[in-house]
């Protein structure tokens, strides 16, 4: 890194685990008057823009049987909300007698020809869809009985990661051209828990994430004419609800994060395309003829120099599911800054 420029990386809080519950009232009410299996469900931490009680409007079942729980009872079914709020799905089913279910359920249709027995295959480019599942094992009918309906408690399978930048400089100004995570896995295969997830989350009842491979490189921004470029100001700007990205957060495979060879080899980081401006003369100061040239980026549109933060910090080291880590990225240069 250019030795004339201090660029501090800030991490902020995470959130997510300790978001709000959201319950769900899309529900049948009354006594039934049979042994119909109905449902009900929630999402159990809410993410903005996540998938949740509000804007779930389809999810899918499987369901299980049998001593050994591979019997199929519900084969990807569809499960909608009604007009009334209600969720139906059809063909009707009912309580078996003298046997429990296993119940799987999931949003959106990414289950594929799998089945929650065995790990299944995501591929998670290009970032922008949230994942919700359940399960409410070893279930019994309870008929007559009001509200005896299997409730999903959802939990988001990826982790989301946002981008935000800002530079307290007043004497620069710094223009962005392109942000974008690099060597991110965006491939993974995901195995459903055996636990309710109705229950406190533990390692019995979280999904778990194994064989994360293929990666990738997650645009959040990126400027195809001076118009789409970025002036950084004191308050943070979110680089995903900007430019040319694909818009918003994104939804990322959990992964161990890596930084250990300056954004070499497999090292995860945000790389970041910029320049940095005298406010008062509007004279270009970085990249200048001393920048080294790993921070050179060739055939730039805008000329400019390319900066690499970590995404594995001295908080953590890996994503997890369910939570939403914000990165906040802070420009500012030294008092030697153009003196070179």
């Amino acid at each position: 890194m250019n030795k004339n420029l201090f660029f501090v990386p800030f991490l902020a809080g995470l959130a997510a685990l300790t978001a709000c519950s959201e319950s769900d009232t899309h529900e049948n009410t009354g006594v039934p008057d049979d042994n119909s299996i109905r449902f009900a469900a929630q999402t159990e931490f809410s993410r903005s823009k996540d998938i949740n009680t509000n804007n779930l409007n389809v999810f899918y079942v499987y369901a299980y049987t049998g001593s050994d729980k591979t019997d199929v009872f519900m084969d990807n079914v569809e499960v909608t909300k009604t007009s009334s709020n209600t969720w139906t799905y059809s063909p009707l089913k009912y309580w078996p007698a003298k046997e429990t279910v296993d119940f799987y359920a999931f949003a959106p249709a990414w289950l594929g020809t799998s089945t929650p027995h065995k790990a299944v295959a995501y591929d998670s480019y290009p970032g922008t869809e949230d994942i919700i599942y359940a399960v409410c094992p070893g279930l019994s009918g309870q008929t007559g009985m009001a509200n005896a309906q299997v409730v999903f408690n959802f939990r988001h399978a990826l982790a989301k990661v946002s981008v935000m930048m800002r530079s307290t400089n007043a004497d620069l100004t710094v223009k962005v051209s392109n942000v974008a995570l690099s060597n991110i896995m965006s491939k993974g295969n995901f195995t459903f828990p055996e636990g309710s997830t109705s229950e406190t989350p533990s390692q019995s009842n979280v999904g778990t994430w194994g064989g994360q491979n293929t990666p990738f490189a997650y645009i959040y921004h990126m400027s195809q004419d001076a118009s789409d470029l970025i002036t950084l100001t004191t308050t943070p700007t979110d680089m995903g609800e900007t430019g040319l990205g694909l818009g918003g957060a994104k939804y990322l495979i959990p992964q161990l994060l890596s930084y250990r060879s300056n954004g070499s080899g497999s090292d995860n980081y945000i790389a970041v395309m910029c320049s940095v401006y005298d406010t008062k003369t509007g004279a270009k100061l970085w990249p200048n003829e001393n920048t080294p040239a790993e921070n050179i980026v060739e055939g730039s549109t805008f000329d400019d120099g390319l900066l690499k933060f970590p995404l594995s910090t001295s908080s953590f080291s890996k994503w997890e599911p369910g939570y939403h880590y914000v990165y906040n990225l802070v420009i500012n240069s030294n008092e030697e800054m153009g003196a070179m």
